[in-house]
């Protein structure tokens, strides 16, 4: 009986190391640094923001693409397919933390200003993203399962600039919710103003 305990001791420890060895196997792919100014979107070659509204693809090879939009990022993966892709990355919108693009949440309303207006914004915490939606009264808020079968629909209204970047700012109902800067350490919260 003792040398039949200590067999299954021996196994159970030979099971646990493996398992920790396949775990450890490979390091996961993380986002890179955006340079404002140098980075261009892989898809509609505008300089990418250090924002809220940064995106990233990091593919197999280590190769990182930007997009300054989610809806480019969108754009790339439906052009390109996912098989190559090993991680992609969006950023919380009140923090700009950059977070798993599968385990975000996300705010949308064609009335949203972001880059290529598309109307996306990205939350690290779902409660973030009710409490943003609640805040500006429209928009419905989706997991990445949802975003799978948002339509995409890109909204030309006034706020877009004449190089397609929007003005900024969020405005409802007389209120403004400003996101935090894209350098901030995950500390920041947001700030409204009364217009």
């Amino acid at each position: 009986m003792m040398k039949l305990k200590k067999w299954v001791t021996t196994l159970g420890a030979i099971a646990g190391i493996s398992l920790l060895m396949v775990g450890c196997g490979k390091e996961e792919a993380q986002p890179v640094d955006i340079a404002e100014g140098v980075d261009k979107c892989d898809i509609c070659h505008m300089h990418v923001p250090n924002d809220h509204n940064a995106t990233e693809i990091i593919l197999k090879d280590g190769k990182a693409l930007k997009f300054d939009d989610i809806g480019c990022l969108h754009e790339w993966t439906k052009e390109h397919g996912t098989d190559e892709v090993a991680m992609q990355y969006v950023r919380d919108y009140y923090t700009a933390e950059w977070t798993k693009a599968d385990t975000a949440t996300f705010a949308y309303d064609k009335e949203f200003k972001t880059p290529m207006s598309y109307g996306i914004y990205s939350f690290k915490d779902k409660a973030e993203a009710d409490k943003f939606v609640a805040e500006q009264k429209k928009g419905v808020v989706m997991n990445a399962e949802g975003l799978k079968s948002h339509t995409w629909e890109r909204s030309m209204s006034e706020h877009m600039k004449k190089d397609g970047h929007s003005s900024g700012g969020h405005q409802s109902g007389g209120t403004e919710s400003t996101p935090a800067p894209a350098h901030g350490n995950g500390t920041s919260t947001p700030t409204t103003t009364h217009h």
